[in-house]
Parts: C-alpha cells; sequence; structure tokens
C-alpha cells in the first residue's frame, strides 16, 4: 500500500528548481501505476533501524567473508543463504502486527508494460522525434500527423 523510503534521486525528483509535485521519476511512475504510495523520510533517524542494518552489513559481510576464505562471487553465492539465517535467528525480529498488507496484482496490472522505461518525446513537423541519439520517422498515417506537436510516450 505505501513504501516507505530516504529521499534518493531513484524515488523522487531532487532538483532545487523542480517545481512541487512537478516531474516523476522512473520509479515513481511504476508506484503510481501500481497504485502504491511512496512515503519519504525527512531525517536520516526516520528510517535508522534499517540504515543501521545496512551500515552493518556493508561492514560485517566484509569480515566474515574473510574469515570464511570466500574469495569468489560463485563462493559467496553459496555462503550467503547461511549467512542470513544466522543473522536473522540473531537480530531478527516479529512485527508487532504480523497483518500482511500486500496487495495482490490484478488483471490489469502487466508488469511488463509497468516496469518498462518511459521517456517522453515531441513529435515534429515533419513526423519525426528522437530518442537516445536516434531519428524516429513515423509512418505518415492520419493518426501519426494527429501528434504533430504533441508529446508522447516512448
Amino acid at each position: 500500500m505505501a513504501l516507505y523510503s530516504d529521499k534518493h534521486g531513484i524515488f523522487r525528483v531532487n532538483a532545487k528548481d523542480a517545481v512541487a509535485g512537478a516531474g516523476i521519476t522512473q520509479f515513481g511512475r511504476a508506484l503510481i501505476a501500481l497504485n502504491i504510495d511512496i512515503i519519504c523520510a525527512n531525517s536520516p533517524q526516520a528510517k535508522g533501524r534499517i540504515e543501521r542494518a545496512f551500515g552493518t552489513l556493508q561492514d560485517r559481510m566484509v569480515k566474515e567473508l574473510r574469515l570464511a576464505g570466500i574469495s569468489t562471487i560463485a563462493a559467496a553465492n553459496a555462503w550467503l543463504p547461511d549467512f542470513i539465517g544466522n543473522y536473522n535467528a540473531r537480530f531478527g525480529r516479529q512485527p508487532l502486527n504480523a497483518k500482511n498488507l500486500h496487495r495482490p496484482l490484478t488483471e490489469a496490472d502487466d508488469l511488463d508494460e509497468i516496469l518498462a522505461w518511459r521517456e517522453v518525446r515531441m513529435v515534429t513537423h515533419n513526423l519525426t522525434l528522437q530518442y537516445d541519439r536516434m531519428l524516429l520517422l513515423l509512418d505518415p498515417t492520419p493518426f501519426a500527423r494527429g501528434l504533430v506537436r504533441k508529446k508522447v510516450d516512448l
């Protein structure tokens, strides 16, 4: 129903000249399509528990890998499930409310479509648009002619 995050640029537009509510990130667009609210923490302390866990893991895992003599990705991937189990047994806590608030996907939710990268481009008078340093030519159909000087999603 909601995602609680920090104010990283993945989650929201952080430009100083951004107008409130204007501009949206690709991640934010996907959340809107899935009807998920995003709540951005206003301080690091608001996300302290997870931030402390990340800090511990980033520090501890390197040392644990070294102690286990692991130096390859394949060996680390084989070692990881045991580490996760031991870590969760030591530090994991049951939630105060165990109710699962995840919403199931509906038939209308097409994740391939929702999670696709999209960008807005303007169709020119000669039925072209630019994307990724390419000039795309549209067939001169009545529908395409109706798109002249309009913004379209790619």
